[in-house]
């Protein structure tokens, strides 16, 4: 990104995983790339309308997206990584103009910096124009970093602000995790005003351009505070002004700075008062911004920005902010200069998860929402598996995952109750994206294991404890819905019939049990069996596999481990990895739900290839039951209507009598009144489809 202050790039390499309130982050590089000198001159072009036109801000908005593009790739190289080591680019831009919204209408606001040509130079997709969508539910666009540090720097029992200083200063409010009151109030932000802007404006004059800014300080710090300007500058009514509030650029630009020059020139000032005069103003306006605005006076107040490294500035903030700890947020693990970059890496990264990234206290929007646009680079829109980052990040153990500890829930205990099941369920969301990462094990073994069963083999599932009754579950779900013989989906669990109401102590333990389980059921190399343990290393499971791949059957493994021996076992792996439980060891949970999930995978989409839907409709079903006769009834009507569109419906009358000719087979009915066939030769023709209602309608 590049901020306010127009220097050049900043680029933050960031390891992101697991979401909100258990996001977990790692800095792994910081590049600035500076502007070069034309490149700087023409974005200042861009700021101020006597200087700028459209083919101008075409050209620069292509410019900076090379530029951009050019720097990420940089800041890749310098960490010892390449491209296709890396998921996503977060691009906040170079903002040119802001205009916030008006109690008459919608706000503005514009940055350029092409993202699809970041995307050409890098191969990699690029989140984008963050503040537009904040805009366009009614907020300021801005400050967006205060969701960001709602997350990396709320603390449990203190009132912390994060006090950005970039070319405008930022600040959020921060009441502690695990304190409440009345008087505490809500996380929200707001521009306190000027930051650096008007210091490297007044730097920029009093050296005739040989610095862009006051490098440590130091030009403030010869000189002195003219009361008499500051007062009269701290009369903006920007100042009084009530969150949400933003500037930019449009208030405290070049044109502002040049007035406050001549102002002060003319009144005998020397340059290096002017300077020390507007850092002076930088640091009253943060803290009359805390004073008047803020719901508790903080504990502590954390800086970034390049304003961190200007000591003069720091001084001055720390006396107008004591009793308040003023520390620089390298101190608590966040270098400074990196910080605002760090934090449009999560808004990216939030973004492609379809999460909100803005706080409506802090920029004024009705509500939250997703940010940025997505720009496709080379590659498929999808992060790299988890099992990649976990595994070959080096970080994880990944074959003991579901028995680690989750930091993010260690005070799951202490928690207010709200809190606890919002945990919880921040957890469980993990669970799809894990699934997603074992799609094409998926569907590799829905299309081998459909293979199988047109050759008259079975589905069996061999499992333990909570793995175990899923796969009974998932077995005696399967006549029902799609009208299977109950031999042709088997549930076997260790312990037997008794463990699925009750825990059998140590049946998981006897490999021998489960191989002759297997044996007992006579499988055959037309049969497929499932192996489902999370741990990945269960004796029982691992001898019902071991006997059925003697016995020539396709073995499949799934758990949430990797890797597990049950893996070396099958011909197909099937691994999502959901991380640590909430509490440590309970498998019933996150990993109990994705076993779930890839069960229902497995099972339905081998029903749909054996022909046991039409369309989305369960068809091959018997009507035993006034609700199944209903349902029948609903499913015949439905069929008729898709593909007839254009037709009467059926009557009640017609479909009930047509049901009843069919002895209440539903396919067959179907098949009846849209090949318009009598129920014997709707039989034959379903015989000759292999099951299939399309091929058969179509005769």
């Amino acid at each position: 990104m590049s901020g306010t202050s127009a220097d050049g790039v900043d680029v933050a390499l960031v390891r992101l995983e697991g979401c909100p309130p258990a996001l977990t982050w790692e800095v792994l590089g910081f590049t600035h790339v500076p502007y070069p000198e034309a490149l700087r001159a023409e974005v200042f072009a861009a700021f101020r309308p006597e200087t700028s036109d459209v083919s101008r801000l075409c050209e620069l908005n292509v410019e900076l997206g090379r530029v951009f593009g050019e720097a990420a790739l940089q800041g890749i190289a310098r960490v010892g990584l390449t491209p296709e080591q890396v998921d996503l680019v977060g691009s906040h831009g170079q903002t040119v103009w802001h205009r916030p919204p008006s109690v008459n209408g919608t706000g503005a606001t514009l940055q350029l910096g092409e993202a699809a040509l970041i995307a050409e130079i890098t191969g990699l997709p690029v989140v984008s124009n963050f503040r537009a969508r904040d805009v366009a539910a009614g907020g300021h666009g801005a400050p967006l970093v205060a969701w960001v540090d709602v997350l990396l720097l709320t603390d449990d029992q203190r009132v912390r602000t994060a006090q950005n200083i970039g070319g405008i200063a930022n600040v959020t409010y921060l009441p502690p995790r695990l304190v409440r009151g009345q008087d505490m109030g809500e996380a929200f932000a707001f521009d306190t005003g000027p930051g650096n802007m008007l210091i490297d404006d007044a730097a920029s004059r009093a050296t005739h351009g040989r610095l862009a800014f006051d490098r440590d300080g130091a030009i403030a710090a010869r000189g002195r505070i003219d009361q008499a300007l500051l007062d009269e500058l701290l009369e903006h009514p920007y100042y009084s002004q009530h969150p949400p509030k933003t500037t930019g650029r449009e208030t405290f630009g070049a044109q502002y700075g040049e007035q406050i020059w001549r102002r002060a020139i003319a009144r005998g000032l020397k340059p290096e008062d002017v300077v020390a005069t507007l850092t002076a103003l930088t640091a009253r306006t943060i803290s009359r911004a805390y004073r008047q605005f803020l719901p508790r006076f903080p504990e502590e107040v954390i800086v970034s920005g390049g304003g961190a490294r200007n000591p003069a500035l720091m001084q001055m903030l720390r006396d107008e902010l004591s009793p308040a700890s003023v520390l620089v947020s390298d101190d608590v693990g966040l270098s400074a200069t990196a910080k605002e970059a760090v934090a449009f890496a999560v808004l990216a990264y939030e973004t492609w998860h379809g999460r909100v990234g803005n706080l409506p206290a802090a920029t004024g929007a009705r509500h939250r929402v997703v940010l940025g646009q997505i720009t496709p680079g080379a590659r498929p829109l999808r992060l790299r598996s988890r099992r990649a980052v976990e595994t070959v990040g080096g970080r994880v153990d990944a074959s003991q995952l579901t028995e680690a500890s989750n930091p993010a829930t260690r005070d799951i205990d202490v928690l207010p109750t709200l809190e606890m099941v919002w945990l919880m369920n921040v957890e469980d969301s993990k669970v799809a994206a894990a699934v997603a990462d074992e799609l094409p094990q998926i569907a590799a073994a829905v299309e081998a294991v459909a293979e199988r069963m047109r050759r008259g083999g079975r589905l069996v599932y061999v499992g333990a404890g909570t793995s175990g009754r899923l796969g009974v579950l998932d077995a005696s779900e399967c006549p029902p819905t799609f009208g299977v013989p109950h031999e042709k989906v088997v549930g076997v669990i260790a312990g037997g019939l008794r463990a699925l109401t009750r825990a059998v102590e140590r049946a998981e333990d006897n490999a021998e049990d489960g191989a002759a389980q297997i044996a007992a059921l006579r499988v055959d190399e037309r049969d497929t069996v499932v192996g489902v343990a999370a741990s990945g290393r269960t004796p029982f499971v691992l001898g019902a596999m071991e006997e059925a791949r003697k016995r020539g059957a396709l073995v499949i493994s799934l758990a949430c481990n990797h890797p597990v021996p049950m893996e070396a076992l099958a011909d197909i792996a099937i691994a999502p990895l959901v991380g640590p439980e909430v509490i440590a060891g309970s498998t019933r949970l996150k990993a109990g739900t994705a076993q779930k999930m890839v069960l229902n995978m497995l099972s339905t989409g081998v029903m749909v290839k054996l022909g046991k839907t039409f369309g989305n409709l369960m068809v091959d079903m018997q009507a035993t039951n006034a609700k199944l006769v209903a349902r029948a009834r609903r499913v015949i009507a439905q069929a008729y209507a898709m593909v007839r569109p254009e037709a009467p419906p059926l009557s009640e009358e017609d479909i009930t009598r047509t049901l009843a000719q069919c002895d209440g087979e539903v396919k067959t009915a179907i098949v009846s009144l849209l090949a318009g066939v009598s129920p014997e030769e709707a039989r034959k023709r379903l015989k000759a489809a292999g099951g299939v209602v399309r091929r058969a309608i179509e005769g």
